[in-house]
């Protein structure tokens, strides 16, 4: 992969959430899979967003 390209695709289905890796590997997350992986990312978004900066050569700047 070159650093264009998509390393995944996160789509909303009817169902709940597809999250699709760049060589097509596929995980599936009914609603409330999706749900709960969302409320455990928000729990760790600060340690997330402190490994991010610590990782990056330039400033991460998220806006939500």
């Amino acid at each position: 992969m070159d650093r264009f390209t998509e390393k995944f695709i996160i789509k909303v289905t009817d169902s709940g959430v597809v999250v699709i890796g760049g060589e097509g590997n596929r995980l599936k997350f009914s609603a409330g899979e999706a749900l709960m992986l969302l409320d455990v990312l928000r729990n760790e978004e600060a340690e997330l967003r402190k490994m991010a900066e610590e990782k990056s050569p330039m400033p991460v700047k998220i806006q939500l």
